[in-house]
């Protein structure tokens, strides 16, 4: 039985929730205690004889500390705008160049490629932090957009490719769950708690080198400071409610992705011996995103992770018996028979809208497997080009070029002022890229994002251009064209990092006018008469369950207009998205089944909507 993806994502937003009522109550608890301190201050030094209620204290108290916390939460939420690049710089990351030759980087750019692909994700970026001896890694980012994936050097040099594969698969679960999202906010909201405890110190040590009053402030300033450890711990408390039985799912996530329940429990009986500990002054702050506990010290209710023990142990049922027979985890682990994972069948007996539904968010053993089977499949020079930021441009062009061969001379010959040689380079590539499967066309350019977002800013300014001129060059947007352009649209950022969309949830019933016009987009994609056109938006209503609007003509989808659509609807509920992409499907399929360019289109829309569809297996 797959994972329900739309319900763990609504746990996710439902978490947000509660993160807000958690924050609350600490910064309550504080505002409390520091007045408490403040009273007691002012009553020592007969400046106050009012009642145990003084207003105007309370007040000044409840202002200053407000002010305080969110004012430092907005400073490290400005800091962490850059998505899941800046998670891991933050901590001391090295972006991995997608053309790497060191061994160990290579495996590991493999594998993220893999899976990446597997799920229908464009490949993030993906980072390596140098100066961590510790064993652990971690996923980051506001959305699939701007993730990243980073692992420390004693992750690269302990782990085998297939313990790689796991930690790296339960990375991704944390990427299609929405953890990403509640963890980056978690980061920003615990700084702001843990704040108080950095001004006490300063305080502390001011009020030490004053002569007058020198000590009251010290005195006060040790105050902030162990109000400030009452904060650490309602952080840590945060972090552990949030986190522990994240943990569990994207364990169980990783051994369904990749049907090798040893590789994920081997990862973790490894750490059993070791130490996920890392060195960076910010490891506790992001202690609950990480793959293992990354601060020393915490047990108890306070861990941010479950015991490794009974992780491995749910994973290879009945290795912890072993363990205490032989006294060795790991060796548990290798003598430990694997369960028997269900194969399932979603997804693999062609492409319908409910197995399209059945599998968002879920890749299968098979997925993978067809990964790795296409990325070993690529020929030399389609691979090179997708990692080498000279020649990935021209590879996005080469998949737009027309198969109407005065129409591709057109389109070439608007690449003729283009640097680098493009035309002469696409033209090449062109010849090599229509001899694969059509559906290899779309993961080629979740391949190549990464190089691509290496690009300068004015040269990915060129090339978004370019790409969306040659998809025009005949008047009109293909499925696949459209697909290919959202996506480079939405990894691609122009100006500067990528911002965190504002989220306020709204129903489908308030989005009806945006679904029925990108339900329109589809019909009209995919039937040339009216009345199946008709047949087809109708069809998707129907799924949709809400009162949309009538069928849109031709030359109502604008792109600004399709645009604003699409952003709308991405603040629909998780559970909503499940009948959006339904519909979506359906109107598709109008004709009883999805060709590649309607699964791309599906699969485009979805990820729009953080909500991935695998790669499309070949029947």
């Amino acid at each position: 039985m797959g994972m329900d993806f739309f319900g763990h994502q609504d746990q996710a937003r439902k978490a947000s929730g509660r993160l807000v009522w958690l924050f609350v109550a600490a910064v309550v608890c504080i505002i409390l205690l520091i007045y408490a301190a403040a009273k007691a201050f002012l009553i020592v030094g007969d400046v106050s004889e009012q009642g145990l209620i003084d207003l105007p204290v309370l007040g000044a108290v409840a202002g200053a500390v407000s002010a305080l916390v969110v004012g430092a939460m907005a400073f490290k939420s400005a800091q962490l705008r850059g998505g899941g690049a800046a998670v891991a710089e933050m901590m001391g990351g090295r972006l991995v160049d997608p053309h790497t030759r060191d061994p160990q980087e290579r495996v590991l750019m493999n594998v993220v490629e893999e899976m990446s692909i597997a799920s229908g994700v464009p490949v993030p970026d993906v980072f390596v932090l140098e100066a961590e001896a510790g064993v652990n890694a971690f996923a980051a980012g506001w959305s699939t957009k701007d993730a990243a994936v980073a692992v420390t050097k004693g992750a690269l040099e302990t782990f085998s490719r297939d313990e790689l594969q796991g930690v790296i698969a339960h990375e991704f679960s944390h990427i299609f769950h929405g953890d990403m999202r509640l963890n980056i906010r978690l980061v920003g909201t615990l700084f702001g708690i843990i704040c108080l405890t950095v001004i006490g110190r300063v305080l502390l040590h001011a009020g030490r080198g004053s002569k007058r009053d020198g000590q009251h402030v010290a005195i006060f300033g040790l105050v902030l400071v162990a109000v400030g450890y009452i904060g650490v711990l309602f952080a840590r408390l945060i972090q552990a409610a949030i986190s522990r039985q994240r943990e569990y799912l994207a364990d169980a996530a990783a051994v369904q992705y990749t049907r090798n329940p040893k590789g994920i429990g081997m990862a973790l009986a490894k750490l059993g011996g070791l130490t996920g500990k890392l060195e960076s002054p910010h490891a506790e702050e992001a202690s609950h995103m990480m793959f293992a506990d990354a601060v020393a010290g915490l047990g108890g209710g306070l861990a941010t992770h479950p015991p490794i023990e009974e992780r491995v142990e749910r994973v290879l049922p009945g290795c912890l018996k072993h363990a205490a027979a032989c006294g060795s985890l790991t060796q548990a682990v290798h003598d430990t028979p694997a369960p028997t994972q269900p194969t399932g069948a979603a997804g693999f007996a062609g492409p319908t809208p409910q197995r399209v539904l059945e599998t968002v968010g879920d890749p299968q053993p098979q997925h993978v497997e067809a990964a790795r089977a296409l990325l070993s499949a690529l020929p030399l020079h389609v691979g090179v080009s997708a990692h080498e930021p000279a020649r990935a441009p021209a590879l996005i062009y080469s998949l737009l070029l027309d198969r109407d061969e005065a129409e591709r001379a057109r389109q070439l010959a608007m690449l003729d002022g283009s640097d680098g040689g493009a035309r002469l380079e696409a033209q090449t590539l062109n010849a090599e890229v229509a001899a694969l499967p059509r559906t290899m066309h779309l993961p080629l350019v979740e391949l190549a994002m990464p190089t691509l977002r290496r690009l300068p800013p004015e040269e990915r300014a060129a090339f978004l251009d370019r790409a969306r001129s040659l998809s025009l060059s005949d008047g009109r947007l293909s499925a696949f064209e459209f697909a290919l352009l959202k996506t480079l649209e939405r990894h691609l950022p122009i100006e500067g990092n990528a911002k965190p969309r504002r989220r306020r949830t709204a129903s489908l019933a308030q989005r009806a006018e945006d679904a029925g016009l990108v339900l329109s987009v589809i019909a009209r994609a995919g039937a040339e008469q009216e009345e199946e056109v008709r047949a087809a938006f109708e069809r998707g209503c129907l799924v949709l369950g809400v009162a949309a609007p009538p069928l849109s003509p031709a030359d109502a989808a604008t792109p600004q207009g399709l645009d604003r659509a699409i952003d709308g609807l991405d603040r629909v509920s998780p559970l909503s998205k499940r009948r959006l992409i339904e519909a979506c499907a359906e109107v598709a399929a109008h004709d009883g089944h999805l060709d590649p360019d309607e699964v791309d289109l599906v699969r485009a829309l979805a990820e729009l909507w953080d909500c991935p569809v695998p790669i499309s297996i070949p029947t």
